[in-house]
Order: C-alpha cells, then sequence, then structure tokens
C-alpha cells in the first residue's frame, strides 16, 4: 500500500485505487499540530510537578503563606547580628554548629530568609524551632 497506485482489472473492468499518500516512514513523524500539542501536555505536566514540589517542600499548609514574603515574619537583623556565643545558647547548637552558622551567614552576606540556617549541615528543622524560639520568643511559630 504506501504508494498511490491504481490497479485494473482487466476481466471485470472495475478500478481498484489505493487513497493512501502516506509513506509508513511518514507516518511515523508528527506533525506540527501534533508537536504543539505533545508541547502544551509536557509544560502542563512540568508545572504541575514543580507545583506539587513547591506545595510539599513547604513547610506550611497554607498557600498564602507561600505567596508572603517571609522576611516579614521575623527580624533577620536580630540573627545576623547574633554572635557565635548567642547561637550557642540555643538547646543543639554547640561550638561547631554556632561557627558554620556564623560562617556561613557571613559568607552569604547575611540571611534573608529564617529558613536559610537549615542549608548548613546539622541543622535540622527541630535546631531551627529552637533558634526561632530563642531568639525570637515562644510564641514565633515556624512557616
Amino acid at each position: 500500500m504506501g504508494t498511490h497506485r491504481q490497479n485494473r482489472s482487466a476481466s471485470s473492468g472495475t478500478e481498484v485505487v489505493d487513497l493512501s499518500i502516506n509513506s509508513p516512514e511518514e507516518d511515523r513523524t508528527l506533525k506540527p499540530r501534533e508537536r504543539i500539542f505533545l508541547l502544551i501536555i509536557l509544560a502542563l505536566v512540568l508545572a504541575s510537578i514543580i507545583g506539587i514540589y513547591a506545595v510539599r517542600s513547604h513547610k506550611s499548609g497554607s498557600f498564602s503563606v507561600l505567596i508572603a514574603d517571609e522576611t516579614e515574619l521575623y527580624d533577620l537583623s536580630i540573627i545576623n547580628n547574633a554572635t557565635v556565643e548567642d547561637f550557642m545558647e540555643v538547646s543543639g547548637i554547640g561550638e561547631v554548629r554556632a561557627n558554620a552558622i556564623v560562617s556561613f551567614r557571613e559568607s552569604i552576606g547575611g540571611f534573608t530568609d529564617i529558613d536559610q540556617i537549615t542549608y548548613i549541615d546539622g541543622i535540622s528543622d527541630s535546631i531551627l524551632e529552637g533558634i526561632i524560639e530563642y531568639f525570637y520568643g515562644e510564641n514565633q511559630e515556624t512557616k
């Protein structure tokens, strides 16, 4: 089949016509409209995956906190001016971790988000909660 052919039957005088005009190789390629459709589907899947990751990786159950500027929740000048000794007062932070916090803070030019502290090895969410409680009081909650 594949190519445009006409077969004639000599005995009956009828004509058999194969109307397919695409070769098998051409049938395997995507048409421009199909390519656009697939790209749109891929973009939607990618956006969904990114959205799910953003929601799951965030520590809050509310979208309003996702949109809010997190630096407004805490006065970051407090932890940006804290000394090694100040951090050592927090439960779970010894001299090594306190030095790591201060060194990291200096390397990035100061914290712009309280969660940046968890980028440091050995600083878990529970230690971050201890830092927030120590520097900002018991009434503050982590995001």
